[in-house]
């Protein structure tokens, strides 16, 4: 009875977002794919807002991308608790919305996924996009499909269903070899153009980042970001605008995906604690690496490694390729049951975070050496972030860790190994 009267709901919460898109007609960008949507969709939504200011642009400051979500991002909806009270309660803010309210914006960038086969259809039966955008392509989200062939088709609905132009990343096998069967208006991001450098100017690192005659210094880091940067000036010409040189872009990044910060005795931590999937381990890895090579070439790399969740059958051959990515470096801790299978005996392992940050601060504070370390983990009961939140130099930068608002801090209590 309970799941026939939610399906009733999403059914009539989508059918008067349907409505609500047909009265107002924004133009609508869609980023999907597997690694990397919510960076990319922040990146485009923060730079077409600095550029276009005769335009109201949104995007959900939640990381709203599913189907339920999907809605209160098109109504603005930033707050909700999951229950039936609750969506009947929205089901009449809705009405009241679709009806009377004026147009809230011009431009609307959102980010979605599928967890099941036919998802796409519902989510395209309330809106397709002008713009779509793909990343790429993880074995994430797979338990219901059978392969990633499977994931891909079913995402592959939406370029069909875009009205205008598409964008693909060229570093993904499946956009690449059927870049030619699309017939919509579409461009390759990510052609190895891009040319991009680490900067550090006393205690702060920048990038600088060229491609298109453009000449752009940023606070922001991490390739892939810089990539999504490219991506954000090359849609700003579908609006237009095209901006020729950019002395400094100053974006606010997004907390858990590579954001440093400094620790006692000059070691410096890497934050990278939203999740953590193949692709986005292996490149996260890489750009550690780069930074360190860059900036920081008499400091020892350390990389605490959590499981990958959500891999299912290919789990362990997984773990055992991410072994082979920082089996040569200077230090790896490995949490919880995964990676202690698939790492060799000698790597230090624990079962919980709190006693993780215990080993990781006294081993600090009992050497000379300066570290550069990258905490990576994969979400799922698994909070990494508060084993990173306890080695802080300064408790300020709590703030601008991940899952850090007041409903998450009591879902850890009762879901994290940590306390």
């Amino acid at each position: 009875m309970k799941k026939l009267l939610l399906k009733i709901i999403y059914h009539t919460l989508a059918l008067f977002a349907r409505f609500y898109i047909y009265r107002t007609k924004p133009v609508v960008i869609w980023v999907t794919w597997s690694v990397g949507k919510t960076s990319c969709r922040m990146i485009i939504y923060q730079v077409l807002q600095k550029y276009l200011k005769d335009k109201t642009i949104y995007t959900s400051p939640k990381n709203f991308n599913s189907e339920l979500w999907i809605i209160f991002s098109i109504f603005r909806i930033e707050k909700y608790n999951p229950s039936i009270f609750s969506l009947i309660k929205i089901i009449f803010v809705v009405i009241k919305k679709t009806i009377f309210s004026h147009r809230y914006y011009d431009i609307l960038v959102l980010e979605y996924w599928v967890d099941h086969p036919w998802d796409m259809d519902f989510l395209l039966s309330i809106i397709k996009p002008d713009i779509s955008i793909f990343t790429k392509l993880d074995y994430i989200h797979a338990e219901n499909f059978s392969s990633k062939e499977a994931i891909w088709q079913e995402k592959f609905k939406l370029i069909k269903a875009t009205k205008k132009k598409t964008y693909l990343n060229n570093d993904d096998e499946f956009l690449s070899t059927n870049y030619n069967s699309i017939k919509i208006e579409k461009e390759f991001f990510n052609t190895k153009l891009l040319a991009s450098k680490y900067e550090k100017h006393w205690a702060s690192i920048f990038s600088k980042i060229i491609f298109d005659w453009k000449n752009i210094k940023t606070n922001i880091l991490w390739k892939e970001n810089h990539l999504y940067i490219e991506l954000a000036y090359k849609i700003l010409l579908d609006f237009w605008v095209d901006i020729v040189w950019e002395q400094f872009l100053e974006l606010q990044n997004q907390p858990g995906r590579f954001s440093i910060f400094p620790w006692i005795k000059d070691s410096i931590l890497i934050d990278s604690t939203y999740n953590a999937w193949p692709e986005s381990m292996k490149v996260m890895i890489e750009n550690t690496i780069e930074l360190r090579d860059k900036l920081f070439p008499d400091y020892k790399l350390w990389f605490v490694i959590w499981d990958m969740r959500e891999l299912w059958d290919v789990s362990e051959n997984e773990h055992k390729k991410l072994y082979k990515l920082v089996e040569d470096k200077d230090l790896i801790v490995s949490i919880w049951k995964e990676t202690k299978e698939s790492f060799p005996e000698e790597i230090k392992n624990f079962t919980n975070s709190h006693d993780a940050w215990v080993y990781l601060k006294d081993f600090l504070l009992s050497k000379s050496d300066k570290y550069l370390i990258l905490f990576k983990w994969s979400q799922n009961t698994i909070f990494i972030e508060e084993t990173l939140k306890q080695v802080l130099k300064d408790k300020s930068f709590e703030k601008n860790l991940v899952r850090q608002d007041k409903i998450w801090i009591e879902k850890k209590k009762y879901l994290s190994n940590f306390w």
